[in-house]
């Protein structure tokens, strides 16, 4: 009996020493260690451009159906709502009119008619003028006659025919403006008046058959031809 108790008193000893020989209680498990996770974004990149904003660009502006388009070329020249008349005075007497379909009179004869941007002769079978876009006239050879700047025409060769609002036709020659009438009931056909006026005026050289001449002013004498002169008759020769 007492061997056994000392048999397990020594056992227990040799326990407790081997427990401390080992470094007391067993180490806690140490956590496994995580190797970093590598990052999905290259290192070191260059910063991205600044975005470059793009010029604003405004929409096209559709043209209304119906309305016409104030900076469009004028695709017709203005007629007078009635018959527009002057008569004019000096050098070139005329009564010139302007009827609303376009026909040009002179003296009471049709001489020639505006239709679109051109003026031609009454039955529509010649074009004596064209206006151009620019304001250039032409005659149909393709010549220059002159160039409207606004309603003002100024010819090839240097006259300029202006008509005011009130209707006064004026011709400046040579830097001497002289009214030659009121042209009344043009309203706003002014360039058709103004034109008119011009080719009874001054008709192109090849169309002067087409404007009769105008008549001389009130009180004014024809000029008279001159008396042909009456051949020298030699002496009979002696016999």
């Amino acid at each position: 009996m007492f061997r056994t108790n000392s048999s397990l008193v020594v056992l227990a000893l040799l326990g407790a020493l081997t427990t401390a020989a080992c470094g007391g209680e067993p180490p806690a498990p140490k956590t496994p260690e995580t190797e970093p996770v590598a990052s999905s974004a290259p290192a070191d990149m260059p910063a991205p451009p600044a975005t470059v904003a793009a010029p604003e660009t405004k929409p096209a502006t559709e043209a209304t159906p119906g309305v016409p388009d104030p900076n469009a070329a004028p695709s017709t020249l203005a007629l007078p709502t009635a018959v527009a008349k002057i008569e004019m005075k000096g050098k070139k007497a005329a009564k010139v009119e302007l009827k609303s379909d376009g026909t040009v009179a002179n003296g009471g004869k049709a001489v020639a008619k505006v239709t679109g941007m051109t003026l031609q002769s009454p039955d529509g079978g010649k074009t004596f003028l064209t206006v151009g876009s620019d304001g250039a006239v032409t005659t149909a050879d393709g010549a220059s006659y002159g160039s409207f700047a606004g309603d003002d025409l100024t010819m090839a060769k240097g006259d300029k025919l202006t008509l005011a609002d009130d209707g006064t036709l004026t011709m400046t020659t040579g830097g001497k403006a002289a009214p030659l009438g009121k042209f009344d009931g043009a309203g706003t056909a002014k360039r058709s008046a103004v034109l008119a006026a011009a080719f009874v005026l001054a008709p192109p050289a090849a169309d002067k058959a087409a404007a009769p001449a105008a008549k001389p002013a009130a009180g004014a004498k024809p000029a008279t031809p001159a008396t042909p002169a009456t051949p020298a008759t030699k002496p009979a020769p002696k016999k």
